[in-house]
This record gives C-alpha cells, sequence and structure tokens, in this order.
C-alpha cells in the first residue's frame, strides 16, 4: 500500500514548544502518577522501574530515567501487515496515509438521515465498501454490531472485517478472552501462531480514561495482544476543559503522559512491537456539555500531536476530518476539511475519521465523500514540483504569445500524472450543463457511487479452508463467551 508522499511541516508549535510539552508530561508522570487498575500490570510496571504513590491508592509515579530509558526503545514507525501483503503499510515518516472511524454505535440511513443502531451487516458492508476505496489505506470497525449479545459482538465485529477486506485491520476487545479468539482467528489465516507473531495481521486498541488512569480489563487486554505479539495502539481520548486541562498545552501534555505511560506498560512484555501515537484530544463545549471535534482548535491539536509524536520517531495517528455538524449541509465540509488538512500539512502519518456522520454514526455515503476529501488533502500536501521540464521554458517559447497549450503532448502527460486533480464526484460541469441536467446534493451523489461501489466490488474471500476454520473458531468461541457472560 503506497501512502502520499508528504514533504510538509507545517510547525503550529516551536521546537521550543514540543520540548516544553515533553518536560511537562515528564513532571506528569514522576509527580502525579498514572493510576493502573489491574495488580498484572502495576506489578511489571513496579519491576520496569515505576514507584507507587506514597499516597493515591494504586497510582503508579515514573522517575525520569525510567521513561527516558523508554523512549529510546520505541520502535522507529514500524510496518503494518494485511492479509493481502499487497496492502502492507510502512510508516517511514515521510508518507500519509489515512483510515476510517471506529467504533460508532449508530449507523445512517443515507435516504432519510436518520440514523439507528449499527448492525453486524453494517459492519460487513462498510468495510467492504472501504476494501474499494482509494483513500482509505487501512481499515477501523466503522460500526459495531449492537444486534448481536455484548459478550459476542467484539469477535463478530472482527469475523465480519476479516471477511469484507484484504487491507491492514485494527479492531478492539473489551476481555482478554476475545483477544484470545481474535488471535486464533487470524492464526488460522496466517498459517499458525508463530506466522501470525511474524506477520500480525490486525491491531487492537487500548485507551486510558482521562485522566491519567487505565482500567483493569484495558490493562490486561494490552498484555495479553502484547504477549500474543499483536501491536496495540494507545488511544488516549482527553477532552479539554472536561477530563483534561482547557488550555490546549495542558491537554496536549497530559495526553503524552498518558500514553508514555502505556508505551511503558507494552514495553514490560515486548519492546519489539510497533505503536502508534494514536492522541486524540479534543474539546468540550462549556456551554451544552457536548464534546465537541469540528474546531480550528481540533485541528490544531491534531497538527501538534504530529509534531510530539514525531519528536520520539513514532507513526503519529492523529485525527482527520472530523465534524460537528448535525446534518447534510456547508459546516460539514468545511470542518472536514479545515480538521483534515491542518495535520496532513504538518505530516501526519495516519489520518483518521473517515466515513464518521454526526452524533456516533457512520454513513455509506460519507465514506464516498471523505475518500474524496482525502484526495483533495492528498493532492495539496504533494506540493508543486518544480524541475525543467515541468518549468516548459521551451514548450512556452514553442507556443508563444498568443497561443494555446491544449493540443500539446506536454498538457496531456501531466494530465494523466495527476497535476491537477478531476474529481468523479463533486460538480464541476459548466452552469449552462448543470441547470440543463439538474444539480443534486452532494450526499445523494455519493449514496448512488457506494450503492455502485457495493454492487461491484467483492472482496478477495478467505480460503476454504481457513474459511471453515475461522467459523469453527468462532462459533465456538461465541459459546464460551454466552456462557461465561
Amino acid at each position: 500500500m503506497e501512502g502520499v508522499r508528504n514533504p510538509g511541516r507545517l510547525k503550529v508549535l516551536s521546537d521550543e514548544a514540543v520540548d516544553r510539552i515533553h518536560e511537562a508530561s515528564l513532571g506528569i508522570l514522576g509527580r502525579t502518577g498514572v493510576r493502573f487498575d489491574s495488580p498484572q500490570a502495576a506489578r511489571r510496571l513496579v519491576d520496569a522501574g515505576a514507584v507507587p504513590h506514597p499516597e493515591r491508592k494504586g497510582v503508579l509515579t515514573f522517575p525520569r530515567g525510567v521513561v527516558e530509558d523508554a523512549i529510546l526503545r520505541i520502535p522507529r514507525f514500524g510496518s503494518y501487515f494485511a492479509r493481502d501483503p499487497r496492502n502492507d503499510v510502512t510508516f517511514d515518516g515521510e508518507h500519509t496515509f489515512a483510515h476510517s472511524l471506529g467504533g460508532n454505535p449508530y449507523m445512517l440511513d443515507d435516504a432519510t438521515g436518520e440514523s439507528r443502531p449499527s448492525t453486524l451487516a453494517d459492519v460487513g458492508t462498510a468495510t467492504r465498501l472501504m476494501d474499494a476505496l482509494g483513500n482509505c489505506h487501512t481499515v477501523s470497525s466503522l460500526v459495531v454490531a449492537t444486534d448481536v449479545p455484548a459478550e459476542v459482538h467484539a469477535i463478530l465485529t472482527m469475523e465480519a472485517m476479516m471477511r469484507n477486506t484484504t487491507k491492514c485491520l485494527s479492531g478492539y476487545a473489551l476481555r482478554v478472552e476475545e483477544v484470545d479468539l481474535q488471535v486464533a482467528m487470524w492464526a488460522a489465516v496466517a498459517g499458525g501462531a508463530e506466522a501470525l507473531r511474524k506477520r500480525p495481521l490486525f491491531t487492537l486498541y487500548g485507551s486510558p480514561t482521562s485522566p491519567l488512569s487505565y482500567d483493569a480489563h484495558v490493562c490486561d487486554v494490552m498484555v495479553r495482544a502484547a504477549g500474543h505479539g499483536i501491536p496495540v495502539d494507545i488511544v488516549p481520548c482527553p477532552i479539554s476543559g472536561g477530563t483534561a486541562p482547557l488550555t490546549l498545552a495542558g491537554g496536549l501534555a497530559q495526553q503524552n503522559a498518558e500514553m508514555l505511560a502505556g508505551i511503558l506498560l507494552l514495553q514490560s512484555v515486548d519492546p519489539r512491537l510497533p505503536v502508534q501515537y494514536s492522541g486524540r484530544l479534543s474539546l468540550l463545549d462549556l456551554r451544552s456539555g457536548k464534546n465537541v471535534w469540528g474546531l480550528p482548535e481540533m485541528a490544531l491539536a491534531s497538527a501538534a500531536t504530529v509534531q510530539i509524536a514525531h519528536r520520539y520517531h513514532m507513526t503519529a495517528d492523529v485525527y482527520g476530518v472530523t465534524t460537528d455538524a448535525n446534518g447534510w449541509d456547508l459546516q460539514i465540509g468545511l470542518e472536514r476539511m479545515m480538521s483534515a488538512l491542518l495535520p496532513a500539512m504538518a505530516g501526519a502519518d495516519h489520518l483518521s475519521g473517515i466515513g464518521g456522520a454526526w452524533e456516533n454514526a457512520g454513513s455509506l455515503a460519507m465514506l464516498v465523500i471523505d475518500d474524496e476529501i482525502y484526495a483533495d488533502v492528498f493532492r495539496a500536501i504533494r506540493g508543486i514540483e518544480v524541475d525543467e521540464e515541468r518549468l516548459a521554458a521551451d514548450l512556452i517559447d514553442a507556443v508563444g504569445p498568443g497561443g494555446n497549450f491544449l493540443a500539446q503532448r506536454h498538457t496531456m502527460k501531466y494530465l494523466r500524472l495527476g497535476e491537477m486533480r478531476n474529481s468523479a464526484l463533486y460538480d464541476k460541469r459548466t452552469k449552462d450543463r448543470a441547470v440543463k441536467e439538474g444539480v443534486r446534493p452532494l450526499q445523494e451523489v455519493a449514496a448512488d457511487a457506494a450503492r455502485r461501489i457495493l454492487a461491484d466490488h467483492a472482496p478477495t474471500p478467505l480460503d476454504g479452508d481457513v474459511d471453515r476454520d475461522v467459523r469453527r473458531i468462532v462459533r465456538e468461541g461465541e459459546k464460551a463467551l454466552l456462557k461465561k457472560g
């Protein structure tokens, strides 16, 4: 999978400011500490050099030297693997990729604009559409299967995704048993546990509870996954004004402390595994209590997170397309483009958000629209290439004053090379033609495009024997989880 080369390095923070945020994080870890509710995780961290807080129960502090040594052990960027090796992704700090939003409990009906609880069928359909979209490089579970028992929706969601895409996949687990089952499912695909360890075909998320807490289930899932050789992407989600200081600087420092604490836990299991810096600092609307994303401050926080992640040579996975709109209107486009473009210009490695609509809902039409937004963003970050042939001085001389360049081979060559991006979705017709043929809202055009793609696109199926093994593992796992639950 080829990302988009990103030569841009927009700085919303000075190097000194990044260093001050880093120092503030070390201070938080050393003085305030982080609570770990899992006894197993706490023992591991104490063995690695953490110190129990003298007053706060369950809280560990981290001496500066312990944290700095851990930072030096962080793998530089990293590679992630897909069922089809052609879709493997290598993050190198020089290319940008994009992926979907994850974990929405609702699905938007693109015909009515109303949302409903998402289903297992929605998981498969959305994943199949993402498998076909060229600017959705890796896949998260856009929605979750809320129509199945809670005890099994994580493994059924993963099964639906693995059947409907050959791209890199990220999922979630709420208990260690779900980690074991997903490992068994993917080991059947990879050709065994050792083959999966060499080429882990999925990743899992681990999110602290802000401020500065890791609950027992999250800790145990992270430890179990890392023990199997499965990368865990740490996703701190502090909310400025609610679960973090209102100031962006304070929120970034706290987010960084939560991230580094999670890295220390993972390193206690396997320091070789790649880990993404998946910072998700957002803001609280103090008037309504709503968590808001479509703000310039949100874009600034994402861009700043990129700079902090790159200080540690880590893959920066940050918010991309986001919105606070409550319907298909001008606001939704303005906010999504702004929130994606700024961190992209800062050099983000992995941009999220594809397919998220409003109020925790996913949308097939939005998947298509976001794919188009990212096409524009990626064209913008490619920038302008300047060389002798592109300067075209000899061509300008040959055409001369009063001529035109329509019939020149040079024009067609660079049109095909993407010098000017032609959108298949946006309305670029002349006014006369648009009036004659009619104008439709973008979301209707996108919904039609989604239907056409789904009608034509069939993801590569699992091999017959592998398919049977996966079905058996999932069905036996369902029974065990439901019995235990």
